[in-house]
């Protein structure tokens, strides 16, 4: 009863203003990015706008890649010395730059040779650049004021790419220029471009320029940023996978549908992420005071979840609605909606859990149980679309959730018990 009682009392100071403040901003975000999934959805079609978010999905697989872990890394970093945050940020910018050029590079190839479904290369690199350069960079910027404990500068910062495009979007639309996906892919880009610009002044103003000559070694930057950017790539790699598949195995105006139900269903847990940012750097700095570690961790898993549920319940009553706003080509997507209901739960379990895990120096056992969960999921997807059709992507997503939320809640407990 006792704990009970102390956890319904927990009073996160701070952290909770920033988690508000985050949320917030990830409010606003959620809210620009439907006016931006609205836009783009009607204006091309369920057919066009299946190229368009098939190949922005293909792009997406390598972006929690692009800048090498350096996010998180710079959270750890600043999170138990601020001093060394325009280091931290500089090794951020560096370190996106390489990798996110080399993969780019290595994403255009791969679409080029292999794939049957996809954009002209020319606006492939447009968004390539845009996802694998200028938003990684962008997520370093939130992680810069987020470890700073900046949360209005921290929730402003996550929504200024979204912005960025949605009003790059509104002015092709507006100019009655023809809808193709080619043309989306170029508002795409110049909206990243505007919203970076704006990150980076953000940035400036908060904690200065980039420190150049205090940023880690690239060497070193890679060797320790490697456990994040491996687990981080599977962790939000298996949100995109199945789109890239489907628009592959099933064509075009398959995976319009879907991608639209699964950006609905994302924006709702928009505040969880919001959660999860806000008290990583407490539940990190907190690793020697196990039980301040210990408060913070149960009331962000209460929280959390409690959230995600009253998510779900929203999700099933908004399912209904979504052809009347996105139009009638998007019927087929209320259906998958109402199955991805019980993802916001599901993924805010895993979230606290796999934080739990990267708070207490396990990332590498939080790495291989995440690398794990997307070839599980790929699987699922290969071998179940071409009999259960789309559907098989949203049951897919929602078994691997449960997966990998019970083999991090067994590797707690075996640390816990080891220790």
């Amino acid at each position: 009863m006792l704990k009970w009682h102390n956890l319904v009392s927990y009073r996160p100071g701070r952290l909770g203003r920033n988690t508000i403040l985050g949320s917030t901003g990830l409010g606003f975000r959620a809210i620009v990015q439907a006016a931006y999934l609205l836009i783009v959805s009607r204006w091309l079609g369920a057919e066009g706008y299946g190229l368009f978010a098939g190949s922005v999905a293909l792009v997406t697989l390598a972006t929690p890649l692009a800048n090498w872990g350096s996010a998180l890394l710079l959270t750890e970093y600043v999170a138990r010395d601020r001093s060394r945050s325009r280091g931290m940020w500089a090794t951020a910018l560096v370190q996106t730059g390489v990798v996110g050029g080399i993969l780019a590079i290595g994403v255009l190839a791969i679409s080029a040779l292999l794939l049957r479904e996809q954009l002209a290369l020319g606006p492939l690199l447009l968004l390539a650049a845009s996802e694998l350069l200028l938003l990684p960079i962008s997520h370093a910027a939130s992680s810069q004021c987020s470890a700073l404990e900046h949360g209005g500068a921290a929730a402003l910062s996550v929504g200024l790419i979204p912005l960025g495009r949605t009003s790059a979007m509104l002015g092709v639309v507006a100019c009655n220029l023809a809808a193709t996906p080619e043309l989306a892919s170029v508002a795409h880009f110049s909206g990243t471009v505007l919203g970076l610009a704006a990150a980076v002044m953000l940035v400036t103003r908060v904690d200065g320029p980039p420190a150049w000559d205090a940023r880690l070694p690239l060497r070193e930057a890679t060797r320790r940023g490697t456990a994040y950017a491996i687990s981080n790539a599977a962790g939000t790699s298996y949100q995109e996978v199945d789109k890239t598949l489907i628009l592959q195995l099933l064509g075009a105006a398959a995976v319009g549908p879907y991608t639209v139900a699964f950006r609905v269903t994302s924006m709702f847990a928009l505040p969880v992420s919001a959660l999860i940012s806000a008290t990583l750097p407490r539940l990190i700095a907190g690793h020697d005071s196990r039980d301040q570690q210990h408060n913070t961790y149960r009331a962000m898993l209460f929280a959390a979840l409690g959230y995600g549920l009253l998510a779900g319940a929203a999700i099933l009553v908004a399912a209904p609605l979504l052809p009347r706003v996105f139009g009638t080509d998007y019927g087929e997507a209320t259906v998958y909606l109402q199955i991805l209901a019980p993802w916001p739960a599901l993924f805010a379990l895993r979230q606290c859990i796999g934080a739990k895990l990267t708070a207490t120096h396990q990332q590498h056992a939080r790495t291989i149980i995440d690398v794990a969960g997307l070839l599980f999921l790929t699987i699922l997807n290969l071998v179940l679309l071409p009999f259960m059709g789309v559907n098989a992507s949203a049951l897919a997503l929602l078994a691997t959730e449960v997966a990998v939320t019970l083999t991090f809640l067994a590797t707690t407990n075996f640390f816990k018990n080891k220790a």
